[in-house]
């Protein structure tokens, strides 16, 4: 990763961005933080920042020329004196944005903030909590590890079952695989992959997790090669502590300490909105919504994927088909959403489940051949499996203690866990 000296503008036509979302997950987000503005106090402290995270960002000197690149680049930086004309431009709302400013600017900030969806960010204050951000793009930039974030368009589609065989599949083909449960009412997804009386680390444990988690993946359960980041099956564990969704911080910090060193990590998340799965969509590479080929089903994604929509997301249908249900091609038009795959009925999958087997390992069911098909998208570029045991990891690695790191809220001018829209706490 080259580190940035300078910013310096560039014109339009030497953005190195993408010209828009694609089905692979190798041209999904960009890899740079885009930085929008023209300001050149701002520049030199955002210069410094960037350095410091080891991290060269794309830059616009005006809205117009932030367009290409605005869903695609993985962050964006708005400077005070470009906020209005970008709010006046209608650009699709997205996650990761943040105006950034000094002291005297946040009255002007907190203005188009909510305009903007965006956090409010004061410098110099919040300088070390930006290039901590901003390091951990370059994180999941570097690791190449993908993270797909898996919902169910209606209950009972077997959103779980489908994440969990891409997990397996994952681990199948020869990479490193984390799978990870995000739903505390879900019954804990390491019973579906039949690793429940296996001794690691659940949720609750990682509760305060700040910073990189280092030697994660060694901690916890493993089933079929896979490793597993569950939910407990109780409100509070025997220390006491609570068994309810974590905090965004905290999987911020999970995500960027595995990315690095898996090739693939799947997220089971809630049909339900919520921070902390707010934050796995944010970082995913791919959203897939799992949907059933009926009507009712089909009415009940519509409302899930006009949400990831709104927030700037880019979902792919996978549709679960049984005998004499409509055809996925008429799914997914009717959801005006990309085909990932079509899943058949699979009378397996209940046999494996009810064995404790995990889902997929029979590697000729149609669970198993639809998960094949989602990998050759979701891992077409992917020829490796993380880095290995033992691969030398950076200071904030080396504490192996998950509750260290920067408090939850961040330092002052950080937004910490605030919604866009909220004002800063300078």
């Amino acid at each position: 990763m080259r580190t940035a000296s300078t910013l310096t503008h560039r014109r339009p036509d030497t953005l190195d961005a993408r010209s828009g979302p694609s089905r692979t997950a190798s041209a999904g987000r960009g890899v740079r933080p885009l930085v929008v503005g023209a300001d050149p106090g701002l520049l030199r402290q955002l210069s410094a920042v960037a350095a410091a995270a080891s991290v060269e960002p794309e830059l616009a000197a005006d809205a117009a020329s932030a367009v290409r690149a605005w869903r695609t680049a993985p962050l964006v930086l708005v400077t005070a004196g470009a906020a209005e004309t970008l709010a006046h431009r209608g650009l699709p709302r997205r996650a990761e944005v943040f105006l950034v400013g000094e002291g005297t600017q946040r009255a002007e900030l907190e203005r188009w903030s909510a305009p903007l969806g965006a956090a409010v960010v004061l410098l110099p204050e919040a300088s070390p909590w930006l290039t901590t951000t901003l390091a951990d793009v370059a994180g999941r930039a570097a690791g190449h590890g993908r993270v797909v974030a898996v919902l169910g368009g209606s209950g009972g589609v077997g959103a779980s079952t489908v994440a969990a065989a891409l997990a397996v599949g994952a681990a199948e083909a020869g990479h490193r695989a984390l799978l990870v449960d995000l739903d505390p009412w879900g019954g804990g997804i390491d019973l579906l992959m039949g690793a429940e009386d296996q001794p690691g680390w659940r949720w609750p444990r990682l509760a305060g997790a700040r910073g990189h988690v280092a030697d994660l993946l060694e901690h916890l359960p493993r089933a079929a090669e896979v490793s597993v980041l569950s939910m407990e099956r109780v409100s509070r564990t025997r220390d006491g502590e609570e068994n309810g969704e974590p905090s965004p911080a905290s999987v911020r910090s999970v995500l960027a300490s595995v990315v690095r060193r898996c090739a693939l990590v799947v997220v089971d998340l809630p049909r339900s909105p919520g921070p902390a799965a707010d934050e796995v969509v944010r970082a995913s590479s791919e959203v897939v919504v799992v949907c059933a080929a009926e009507v009712r089903a089909i009415a009940a994604a519509r409302v899930l994927l006009d949400r990831l929509r709104s927030e700037g997301h880019d979902p792919a249908v996978l549709v679960r088909r049984s005998r004499g249900a409509l055809p996925a091609e008429r799914v997914a038009a009717a959801l005006d959403a990309p085909l990932l795959a079509v899943l058949p009925d699979d009378p397996a999958v209940h046999r494996a489940e009810a064995a404790g087997e995990p889902p997929g390992r029979a590697r000729r069911s149609p669970l198993a051949r639809t998960a094949s098909t989602v990998l050759g998208e979701l891992l077409a570029d992917v020829d490796h499996d993380g880095p290995p045991d033992g691969h030398a990891r950076s200071r904030a690695d080396s504490d192996a203690d998950p509750h260290t790191g920067a408090p939850a809220d961040g330092p002052a001018g950080a937004p910490g866990r605030q919604r866009p829209g909220r004002r800063a706490v300078a």
